[in-house]
């Protein structure tokens, strides 16, 4: 995994609060990769109780974490809860719990007890080197001081249905959070369903989908810069697969792309998320099987050192997309060069037991003009070819 975000041209990760704090082996390979560490502690999404026997185990918890891992030189921030102030301020949990008055003083209190004050002393007091923030991010995405002070958890694309656009007016001084959701890749839908399951929204692929509507976003940014809605319903589950992937492919090369031409406004882009934990149409640009989807290709080129990205002048649904021919030709034992004889966009090469592990996949081609490719862990010779399966924009949007 950690290897996939080097690989990737990450230079931090954020361990989050509502996950784990990961094992030794971790900060041990982000030391050696060189990949910086943006530190939550575990606290995320609700309110803390302020008793003593609750504080007296936070600091023997944040006490224990801090010595195991102060000494490793990739962490560079303590950060104290992921949301946790924005969702009290924001989220209509008052009236949602009916916290009203000395309640929802002490509720309060007891957060600026723990949050800004009790986990501030501690990391002076356990570690001394490195800043602490009590929160992330410091304001909601609907406030303006989002994109001036602090990091910025940007979610008006997404969960606002707003354009990747909206990003050359709001894109804060530290983007912490923003992301587009995409199908795991199709053998891994296969690996939890049966052909009779293979469907668009049948019941297995709903339940492996666990965000707020989540069909009805991902159809909304489909329908925006891919495909009419009448195409979309009539969509085989492996095209809406292949489609979703190009679809967050698409946003998060752009908003990447918005987002670093705003230096040094903005000094920082972490998307969310890298991986996930179970089989699931996600945010994530690896999936459960540690496999990239299509937007890892796109995050690779996006956050090199020696190039900015360029964002892209078309649409992909107003591009005039014409049938493929592919030609390959072996260049040495594993290596080879594909060709098309049309300009083709977001060419996906696979084969169907998935073991196909490529340096490049979702790439345009320019007509006549040759892409070498190298598969890793593997050898390449000329029989295997008719093995390789293609699928282009074409096979999608005009086939």
């Amino acid at each position: 995994m950690l290897l996939s975000a080097k690989d990737a041209n990450m230079n931090m990760l954020r361990v989050w609060g509502g996950g784990v704090y990961e094992a030794n082996d971790f900060y041990d390979l982000c030391d050696s990769l060189g990949i910086m560490v943006w530190q939550d502690f575990m606290f995320a999404g609700g309110m803390y109780p302020g008793d003593e026997a609750f504080m007296i185990n936070v600091r023997e918890e944040v006490k224990y974490q801090i010595e195991r891992l102060k000494e490793h030189p990739c962490i560079v921030l303590w950060c104290g809860n992921n949301e946790v102030e924005e969702a009290w301020k924001n989220w209509g949990w008052q009236n949602q719990f009916n916290l009203h008055g000395a309640d929802s003083v002490k509720v309060w209190n007891d957060y600026k007890r723990l949050f800004q004050d009790s986990l501030k002393k501690w990391v002076d007091e356990f570690d001394g080197t490195r800043p602490y923030v009590s929160t992330s991010p410091k304001n909601g995405w609907g406030r303006k001081e989002s994109f001036t002070e602090g990091d910025s958890h940007y979610w008006g694309v997404w969960w606002g249905l707003e354009d990747w656009e909206v990003f050359e007016n709001k894109t804060g001084r530290f983007v912490s959070e923003y992301g587009m959701q995409a199908m795991p890749n199709w053998n891994t839908i296969k690996s939890f369903t049966d052909p009779t399951d293979r469907y668009l929204y049948s019941p297995v692929i709903r339940s492996h989908q666990k965000a707020s509507d989540g069909f009805k976003k991902l159809n909304h940014y489909l329908t925006r810069y891919f495909i009419d809605s009448a195409k979309l319903s009539r969509l085989s589950l492996e095209d809406y697969t292949y489609l979703s992937q190009c679809m967050q492919y698409y946003i998060l090369k752009n908003s990447i792309a918005v987002h670093r031409s705003k230096y040094p406004a903005n000094m920082g882009t972490l998307l969310w998320q890298l991986n996930d934990c179970w089989p699931v149409t996600s945010w994530s640009i690896t999936d459960y099987s540690r496999q990239p989807k299509a937007a890892w290709y796109a995050v690779r080129e996006a956050y090199r050192d020696d190039v900015l990205p360029v964002k892209d002048a078309v649409y992909p649904k107003d591009l005039k997309l014409e049938k493929p021919v592919f030609t390959f030709k072996p260049m040495g034992e594993s290596s080879f060069t594909i060709t098309s004889n049309v300009d083709a966009s977001y060419v996906y090469l696979y084969t169907e037991n998935g073991k196909f592990n490529v340096t490049e996949n979702y790439f345009n081609l320019k007509a006549g003009v040759s892409k070498q490719l190298s598969l890793h862990d593997r050898y390449f010779n000329i029989q295997q070819v008719p093995q390789i399966k293609i699928k282009s924009l074409y096979d999608t949007l005009v086939k």
